[in-house]
């Protein structure tokens, strides 16, 4: 994982699909500032999305809170254009626990 002096914290695509969850779909959102408009993805979907986008960031503590670990986005995307994608909770906090 590679962290940036603003906080950061960029993966890889084998470490953000090692936070993937089991099964077959995953659920994924974006924000579009009033809603967030949520659904579920085919697995090799996601794997395709990490594949063709700039950015894998670890999602701040409000996406993880609600069980969206992973932010992917190409370079200059705007909040809208993040997607959000689910993580299973215990990977991730093993991975990067929360500060208290």
């Amino acid at each position: 994982m590679e962290r940036t002096k603003d906080g950061k914290k960029f993966l890889t695509i084998e470490e953000a699909t090692a936070l993937l969850p089991d099964g077959e779909t995953i659920h994924t959102f974006y924000s579009t500032g009033m809603c967030l408009v949520g659904g579920d993805w085919d697995r090799a979907d996601i794997l395709q999305k990490l594949v063709e986008v700039d950015k894998i960031e670890l999602a701040g503590d409000f996406s993880r809170s609600m069980g969206h670990g992973l932010a992917a986005y190409k370079d200059g995307a705007k909040l809208i254009d993040v997607l959000f994608i689910e993580t299973d909770k215990d990977k991730i906090d093993a991975f990067d626990p929360l500060e208290k």
